[in-house]
């Protein structure tokens, strides 16, 4: 079953998901989000990926492409922060890890993006007040083209007085 999200993120600690709330199988899915040369621009500079290809048109030429990419790390952190401005990472502890991550084709400033959200699994932690939590991830293209794939796992906190 998939659960769009219609409503803006809520503030922290109000609502948001707790480790108890994530149901293996249900999905979700962000707003979209349009990637601005702008926003390329300052990832770039922040993260040092100077490459020719993020940089302009006549870089990426060089470099064999039709146009200007975005990074990958910043499809993926766009991703996240857009699962982040829908609420679900309200009650998240850590990020543990990130596993199959790949990218399946180029995006471009000027394109848009959607996260898919996929409850994988869930667990309790060692830990008490906290449980894990694995979501699987596709961002989408304004053409429904899957650009990128991703399994994270993450602690969340439990519920009080769960």
């Amino acid at each position: 079953m998939r659960k769009p999200f219609t409503q803006p993120k809520v503030p922290l600690g109000d609502e948001g998901m707790y480790f108890e709330e994530f149901q293996i199988g249900t999905e979700y899915e962000t707003p979209w989000k349009t990637i601005e040369a702008k926003e390329v621009d300052a990832f770039v500079a922040l993260s040092g990926l100077k490459l020719p290809m993020f940089l302009s048109d006549q870089g990426a030429a060089r470099m064999g492409r039709s146009r200007r990419l975005v990074p990958g790390p910043m499809i993926l952190a766009v991703a996240m922060g857009l699962v982040f401005e829908a609420g679900l990472f309200d009650h998240v502890v850590a990020v543990a890890r990130f596993d199959r991550l790949e990218f399946l084709r180029p995006v471009y400033p000027g394109d848009r993006i959607q996260i898919r959200v996929r409850v994988e699994e869930t667990r309790p932690d060692a830990k008490a007040g906290r449980g894990v939590v694995l979501l699987g991830y596709e961002a989408r293209n304004q053409d429904l083209a899957p650009v990128m794939r991703a399994l994270g796992t993450y602690l969340f906190q439990r519920e009080p007085g769960a």
